[in-house]
């Protein structure tokens, strides 16, 4: 299975944990979900993805489910390809396995394309906060949302899954004494 498809099970895994003031330090979630370092190399789109060894199969799904993603770069990944493209201020990664078949994406944007319910969940509870960026992780129908934000206090980015909230990541500022 894909890279994707581990941060759809650690955040399936903590959901249910019930403790929103832990702190999850999953390396490998966190370093796909805040700007994907995996890529190896970046196969430009014009050269024609079939005669470069990319699977017709992705190829065909992404042309068909993302008409209007313009120009995307793809890339080979260790377990498969990932197409990458930004379009409205929204970058989006779409990634499929080896074989072509589709894992998931992770479209990564900020306050102003949140959705409305998500945005108030979040401002619900941390009203203090400022909203930073956001990751919407989709996974088989399911969508886990990381919304990092900060106060003058700390950095945290929430979870929010099945209209469930919890804190995935906390980071206290250091203080400034003079």
């Amino acid at each position: 299975m894909g890279p994707i498809l581990c941060i759809a099970v650690c955040s399936c895994s903590y959901a249910q944990s019930g403790k929103s003031s832990s702190v999850v330090n999953n390396s490998l979630a966190t370093d796909l979900a805040y700007n994907n370092k995996t890529k190896t190399r970046e196969i430009p789109v014009t050269q024609g993805a079939t005669t470069i060894n990319i699977s017709t199969k992705a190829v065909k799904n992404f042309t068909k489910n993302y008409k209007n993603a313009g120009n995307a770069g793809w890339f080979v990944i260790q377990d498969g390809y990932l197409a990458e493209f930004k379009k409205d201020g929204i970058k989006t990664n779409v990634y499929y396995n080896r074989k072509g078949l589709w894992l998931g994406n992770i479209r990564s944007y900020f306050e102003e394309n949140l959705p409305r319910n998500i945005r108030h969940l979040v401002k619900s509870t941390y009203y203090d906060y400022t909203i930073n960026y956001i990751q919407e992780i989709t996974v088989d129908r399911n969508i886990v949302y990381l919304v990092k934000i900060e106060d003058d206090y700390f950095f945290k980015t929430v979870r929010i899954q099945d209209g469930e909230m919890d804190e995935f990541e906390v980071i206290k500022k250091i203080s400034k004494k003079y």
